[in-house]
């Protein structure tokens, strides 16, 4: 009985739309090579907004060490500018130095020549007076001889006053020369430490153009490589447009084959339809009630809590339509038995057949994928599963069968009577 049972239902349920599954199979497919691409096209789009960050973090740092160098460049100048007139200064005071020992060697000269003078003197008066000037002749410098002069009174007022002059300008002159010697160390020092400051100014310039050379080069390369992100993504969004206008195609296909079954199918229970009629009108008008069910089952639960009969038995075909409260509706199992098969087809969703007793069973079609397994004990009310499972089946409607045996006949019947 169950193999019979599995066997009229499988022709039954496969009559309807098995021309669909190579279509629903390409929308799929073209449907997953779109997710691909989409899935591609954010990672690219990920990329790009990364090596955007990362080029306005160089972009950035180059201008800070831009920046840097300009400030670099302007103290180098500003030091150079130092050093130019530090130079300038020592220049003249080197000059004046140069001057000053100048006139001291004149000095020194014409004080020599004065001595000269002094002792051809000292010594014509000797000769004279030797006696007398004796003490002149044992000075040991000029000063000393100016001195004794004094005191002796020999030499004139006038030679005294050149010899005190002399000796206070060589001093002044002399003062004045250490006092430049001493500027001119200090200048000198000077020029050097800028000349320092100035080197190492340049060392740090040049240690900057190098890592804003390497900067450069990094966000050209950077530059690239976005260029290169920008050129696949836009391909990518090509391949993409071209695969959603495919998609949209095919699922205008597939509406319109599903239209076309949909037709095909009320074609065809209307021809069932005519057909039973036909048959009714030639067999004698006896209605044959559903047998009793067995007394261990009582009546049955209905298959959908909250649900109620949309189409009644016999109407569409030998099943009752139940809409359930909404879309995906539980289904119970309407008595206790066991999973004798469960079936499957896109347009149909899965069909659950339990076997109660030797002489009844119950069809449940349009599920989700069940809860129970082919082989297994279930309970009355027990779970099944939940509507939506189908394609040409609204989410939230069960299609209802209930099968009994009479002698060697097995037949669908009305559920409602069972309830």
């Amino acid at each position: 009985m169950r193999l019979w049972l599995l066997l009229l239902l499988s022709l039954s349920l496969l009559g309807l739309a098995q021309d669909l599954k190579a279509q629903e199979e390409a929308v799929r497919r073209l449907e997953a090579q779109a997710a691909r691409a989409r899935s591609l096209d954010q990672e690219t789009a990920r990329r790009i907004q990364a090596l955007n960050r990362e080029l306005a973090r160089l972009s950035a740092r180059v201008q800070g060490l831009l920046g840097e160098k300009a400030r670099l460049e302007k103290e180098i100048a500003r030091l150079e500018g130092e050093r130019t007139q530090l130079r300038q200064e020592i220049g003249k005071l080197k000059e004046a130095v140069r001057e000053t020992e100048g006139r001291i060697a004149k000095l020194e000269r014409d004080l020599e020549s004065l001595k000269a003078r002094l002792q051809a003197l000292m010594r014509s008066l000797y000769r004279e007076r030797a006696g007398r000037y004796l003490p002149l002749l044992r000075a040991q410098s000029f000063t000393d001889l100016a001195v004794r002069a004094r005191w002796v009174g020999y030499l004139s007022a006038q030679d005294t006053a050149l010899v005190r002059a002399f000796q206070g300008t060589l001093k002044a002159l002399r003062e004045e020369r250490e006092r430049l010697r001493l500027l001119l160390a200090d200048l000198s020092q000077k020029e050097a430490s800028l000349a320092e400051t100035q080197a190492a100014l340049e060392r740090e310039r040049q240690g900057l153009l190098i890592t804003l050379a390497a900067l450069q080069r990094e966000e050209e390369g950077k530059r690239a490589l976005l260029r290169d992100t920008l050129q696949e993504r836009q391909q990518l969004q090509a391949e993409l447009a071209a695969l959603q206008a495919r998609v949209l195609a095919e699922r205008q296909r597939l509406l319109e084959l599903r239209r076309q079954e949909e037709e095909r199918r009320r074609q065809e229970e209307a021809r069932r339809a005519e057909a039973a009629r036909r048959q009714a009108a030639l067999r004698p008008q006896v209605v044959v009630p559903p047998p009793p069910l067995p007394a261990q089952v009582g009546r049955l639960a209905f298959p959908v809590p909250g649900g109620r009969v949309l189409v009644p038995y016999g109407q569409e075909g030998p099943f009752q339509v139940i809409q359930g409260p909404a879309p995906g509706s539980p289904v119970q199992a309407a008595a206790e038995g066991y999973v004798a098969g469960i079936l499957y087809l896109p347009n149909l969703g899965y069909t659950v057949m339990l076997v109660h007793t030797e002489t009844l069973s119950t069809v449940y079609t349009n599920l989700q994928e069940p809860l129970v397994q082919e082989g297994e004990k279930v309970s009355r009310g027990q779970l099944l599963g939940y509507t939506g499972g189908g394609l040409l089946i609204r989410p939230e409607e069960l299609e209802f069968r209930v099968a009994v045996r009479v002698g060697e006949e097995t037949r669908f019947v009305d559920p409602a009577a069972y309830y």
